[in-house]
């Protein structure tokens, strides 16, 4: 059977590679014996209807599946009604991250006859098989469907995938768009994990564990995960991948597979010519000392670390995210940058519980002159979260709107007017926006001028946001190599001084509770066996029986 999968981005952002279709097509592709065909519209959304068309016609798919999350459903249904116009009726399924979520909203939709409610590789796979054969789905777990009268019929949920090295390496040549990505981002997604160890309120990692059976935080061999990033180097290095951007969750998480991945990476020779991207959970588990240096040593040139709100105790107690305090966030990204690491940040305003106090701290706590680039998103609550579930008991109608990932307006709050968060991310834009041109600029003006003029125009072209074009002309992966030589000069006449003092002020303070505590305890030892006797009695009357 012939399946297109489409995504529907119709809004056009160029950061938005999926790799869950990534994963998914090329399952099809290598391990069935079925055709698939990606139809991606990130680069179309001006023309999107005729692209579609073109695509839909000349590929004559059996079934049509979309990859899909909250913000781009309507876009999903959008298209799917456009397809229904010209094409015969073929079944359409939809899995991602809105079918699992939201399960009854989306197969309840007229455009949809099945949903895909966990990992789609093997379910897809087998719904194939079954339509093929005209067999009944029923039983087939891990989809829902409508069958002939339209009763909605739930199979279980199909477990996790237990081993994820039985996965194919994504084939991102079946994006036909892949240059262009490439061409925005100048680096590859790549990903080693799946699913999170913690549960933060407002995350769609945390809803996600509440619907997988079988254990959602999964490693693959780090062994086998350096091989793939080998591999896709090797073959899109001469296309314009500088740089790998692993979309692991907590790529730093488990001391012993970071330890073997980093003498993978080195054995290699990888850290001298692929410098990468990862994301890391500010605490002092996931980004310790003896973790940032093995991310140093194999050539990690930036990473990604949520802060989301400016106030400690609404990190922990509001976002569930404990172990993430200011002063333990504002000392990793002084341990990142001691050891030349580039520090993203991303924070996050709008959320239910804020007021104009908590956004104007979020902000100057995210204005960190250690920290290279700033991300401020609004809140946009993502279904089966805690976070979002507070959101609907508000009972506020107005909370029902479209959101984006860069530009909702955040949910109804009574603390502040409706704009008031469009307001103070387009200050954010203009002020952090600012400081990144000017850093990317002054650390490699040749790259600058090569970069922005012309991917600015050719977003343009493509019908891509201006603002995000403009945003990933200056985040581009060829900048690393000068804003780290910039950090280093900026943290060795700022910084270099005083964080070697504070280093060397622990490390006596240790030194000294360290022998406190030896102290405290050979008294409490002499006073439970020794009552009556001190050591030099001991030694005496030892000495004295000789």
């Amino acid at each position: 059977m012939k399946v297109a999968i489409i995504f529907p981005n119709l809004h056009a952002m160029p950061q938005t590679l999926d790799l869950g279709v990534g994963y998914l097509a090329t399952y099809i592709k290598e391990k069935t014996h079925h055709e698939v065909k990606i139809i991606d519209t990130t680069f179309h959304s001006r023309h999107w209807q005729k692209h579609v068309r073109e695509q839909i016609e000349a590929f004559q798919p059996d079934v049509i599946g979309f990859s899909t999350f909250s913000v781009l459903w309507d876009c999903t249904k959008t298209i799917a009604n456009d397809i229904f116009t010209y094409y015969k009726k073929v079944p359409v399924i939809v899995g991602g991250y809105q079918a699992i979520m939201v399960s009854e909203e989306t197969i309840e939709a007229k455009e949809v006859d099945a949903i895909c409610t966990g990992e789609g590789e093997h379910t897809l796979a087998e719904y194939l098989d079954r339509l093929e054969r005209k067999e009944s789905l029923k039983g087939l777990l891990g989809i829902w469907y409508k069958d002939e009268s339209g009763t909605i019929i739930k199979n279980p949920n199909r477990p996790a995938i237990p081993s994820l090295d039985t996965l194919p390496y994504p084939d991102w040549d079946l994006f036909e768009d892949i240059d262009k990505y490439l061409y925005y981002l100048g680096r590859l997604y790549v990903i080693g994990t799946r699913g999170c160890p913690y549960k933060c309120s407002f995350c769609a990692e945390t809803a996600l564990e509440i619907t997988f059976s079988g254990e959602r935080f999964r490693e693959r061999d780090p062994i086998r995960y350096v091989d793939e990033i080998e591999y896709q180097y090797n073959k899109y290095k001469n296309r314009g991948m500088t740089g790998a951007h692993f979309f692991d969750t907590v790529f730093s998480f488990t001391d012993v597979w970071l330890e073997k991945w980093t003498e993978e990476y080195i054995k290699r020779g990888l850290h001298k010519k692929l410098p990468y991207t990862a994301f890391a959970r500010p605490d002092n588990h996931n980004i310790s000392q003896k973790k940032v240096d093995l991310l140093a040593k194999s050539g990690c040139a930036q990473v990604r670390v949520g802060i989301e709100s400016g106030d400690s105790d609404i990190r922990k107690s509001e976002l569930r995210k404990p172990g993430c305090s200011n002063n333990v966030i504002l000392e990793v990204i002084q341990r990142l940058n001691q050891a030349n690491i580039l520090v993203k940040t991303y924070s996050i305003i709008g959320f239910p519980h804020d007021d104009k106090k908590a956004i104007s701290n979020t902000i100057k706590f995210a204005d960190n002159p250690l920290t290279q680039t700033r991300f401020v998103l609004s809140y946009t609550p993502i279904p089966g979260t805690p976070m979002a579930a507070k959101v609907e008991k508000m009972n506020r109608e107005e909370n029902i709107q479209k959101y984006s990932f860069h530009f909702s307006g955040g949910v109804k709050n009574d603390n502040y007017g409706r704009n008031y968060v469009h307001l103070k991310l387009l200050w954010c834009y203009l002020l952090f926006g600012t400081k990144q041109a000017w850093l990317s600029f002054s650390a490699a003006p040749l790259v600058f001028l090569r970069i922005v003029p012309t991917r600015i125009f050719k977003g343009f072209l493509y019908g891509n946001p201006l603002l995000l074009t403009t945003l990933y002309s200056l985040i581009h992966a060829d900048y690393w190599e000068g804003w780290r030589k910039k950090q280093k000069k900026y943290w060795e006449k700022n910084y270099k001084a005083e964080y070697e003092k504070a280093l060397i002020d622990r490390e006596r303070l240790a030194a000294f509770e360290k022998q406190a505590e030896a102290i405290k305890l050979s008294e409490k030892l002499n006073d439970k066996f020794l009552p009556t006797h001190n050591y030099d009695d001991i030694v005496l009357s030892k000495n004295a029986t000789k």
